[in-house]
Formats: structure tokens, C-alpha cells, sequence
């Protein structure tokens, strides 16, 4: 993704799940304030297209054909959205309970739960870091909504510099306090080389005992898909399938503590845990 372009993904992912809350119980299923966060959000960060009107249309049944359009290129990703929602939000509430008092968001996009969770957890330090473009049209939404005292953002690209330098330069991150990082919906767009290299740098400035929540593409995805997410997105790299991932972490300094999953609702992609060891 190109530095002065807003990720189409992030934005897409966003808006996605505005449009999921129309669908069902969906509203009632995810976390608390995340629709209408991600609404607010979306029209604050003034991303070309993302207005008001476009919203309102979003919970229109006309939107939700075209996102279940898309499962057909794609099976499952729309709902696959929300049950990602889900399950990284339980994870990392789980991990705070647990004694994590840092949180880390590698390649949030627009996604809001260090915005929801850092008013209620003001003793947990939440730092999101993101492509610069992208960054700085969330921060632009943020300042609008409100920006919690206890969440900072780090603009920078992980394609040029190592995430423990710029964790370092920025000062807020303690590498000695026990920790859970987050990448959400990233992995796929890293090589395999780069996915253990992020690995490792997540080890190099987290304790002992920190967990990193993330999910990956399942293999088995055709070209066509890789070719429409590189038409209307980013283009994929990588899959891994979820028995294979304690050999593919092995040597990074993380261990899977997560089971097996083979959840079909999750769509293309599949969810894990690891720890630090």
C-alpha cells in the first residue's frame, strides 16, 4: 500500500460492519459502542466517501446485497468481519484480566476498540501503529470524537522501519511490562518472511507471558481471490493453516495457545493466540 493513500481495506472493513448491524441480531452480537463508533469515526476522518449519507445508506438492503455479493467471490467474509470483532475484543479483554497493561494495535486501520476500551481501562496504555495516510485520517476523525488520554498513535510504515525502533523512539512502550498486540486482518498482506520477521520483532520489545491475538488467511483461496483483493484492496501473500501455525511461529520467541480453528463462520480467515515465551 502506497504511504499517501488511505488503506481502501481499512475503509471497507469499517463500513462493513455498519452495514452487518442491519443484519439479524448482528447489532446485539458486537461489542458494545463499535457500530456506532465506527459510523462516527468514519464521517470525523473526512476519508473521501465516507460521509453521512453513505451511513445511512450502508444499513440499506440495496448495501447488504452487495456485501453478500462479495461472499460469493469470497464465502464468508461479511459475517467473517463481525465474528473477527468479536473474538479480538474477547481476547484482549481476557489478557487485560490476566495482567496485560499495554496494548498494541499493529495495523489498526479504523478499527475502534483502543478508542472504546481506553476511557474504561485508564490504567492500560493503548498505542496503535499504522501506515502514515491512514494514520493521520484516523487521527483526523479522532480528534473530533475524542481522543482518550491513555491512547497514543505511531504513524510509520513497517516496510521501513523495525517496530521495536519505532516503539522505542516514540517512549511510551515499556518492554518490561506484560503485554497483548494485536494483528487483525494483517498477516495476509505480508509474505511469510515478513510475518515471522514482525513476529520476532514483537518478541524483541514484549515480557514473558505477553500474548499477540491475530488472524491469517486459510490456504485454499483460488487466484481470483488474490487478484479481486489486489483489484478493490491490497493484494494477499500469505495463508497458513491453523494446525500448521506452532511450526510456522517455532523460533520467533511465540508459542500457539490457542486450538485448532476450523470454524467455517470465520470465512477466509482463522484466529489464534500466542505467548511469549
Amino acid at each position: 500500500m502506497k504511504q499517501e493513500r488511505i488503506s481502501q481495506t481499512a475503509l471497507k472493513v469499517a463500513n462493513s460492519l455498519v452495514s452487518l448491524s442491519a443484519v439479524d441480531d448482528w447489532a446485539q452480537r458486537l461489542p458494545a459502542g463499535l457500530v456506532e463508533m465506527s459510523e462516527r469515526l468514519l464521517v470525523a476522518s473526512g476519508s473521501p466517501g465516507y460521509g453521512q449519507r453513505l451511513m445511512e445508506l450502508s444499513k440499506g438492503p440495496w448495501m447488504i446485497r452487495a456485501w453478500r455479493f462479495q461472499d460469493l467471490m469470497i464465502p464468508g467474509q461479511f459475517e467473517g468481519f463481525g465474528h473477527r470483532k468479536i473474538y479480538v475484543q474477547q481476547q484482549v479483554e481476557a489478557a487485560i484480566e490476566n495482567g496485560a497493561r499495554q496494548v498494541l494495535f499493529v495495523g489498526a486501520g479504523f478499527d475502534t476498540l483502543c478508542l472504546r476500551l481506553a476511557p474504561q481501562l485508564p490504567h492500560v496504555q493503548f498505542i496503535e501503529v499504522d501506515h502514515p495516510a491512514t494514520s493521520a485520517a484516523k487521527a483526523n476523525g479522532i480528534e473530533r470524537v475524542g481522543k482518550p488520554e491513555n491512547m497514543i498513535q505511531i504513524a510509520a510504515d513497517l516496510g521501513e522501519r523495525q517496530l521495536s525502533q519505532m516503539l522505542s523512539e516514540d517512549g511510551h512502550w515499556d518492554t518490561s511490562v506484560s503485554s497483548v498486540l494485536i494483528a487483525e486482518g494483517l498477516l495476509q498482506y505480508l509474505a511469510d518472511e515478513e510475518v515471522r520477521g514482525l513476529f520476532v520483532e514483537a518478541a524483541a520489545c514484549t515480557s514473558p507471558g505477553s500474548r499477540i491475538v491475530f488472524t491469517h488467511a486459510n490456504p485454499g483461496y483460488s487466484k481470483w481471490v488474490t487478484f479481486l483483493t489486489s483489484l478493490i484492496a491490497e493484494r494477499w501473500k500469505s495463508s497458513v493453516a491453523s494446525e500448521d501455525l506452532p511450526e510456522y511461529v517455532e523460533g520467533t520467541g511465540w508459542a500457539i495457545i490457542s486450538d485448532v480453528d476450523n470454524d467455517l463462520a470465520h470465512g477466509a480467515e482463522r484466529y489464534a493466540v500466542a505467548e511469549r515465551r
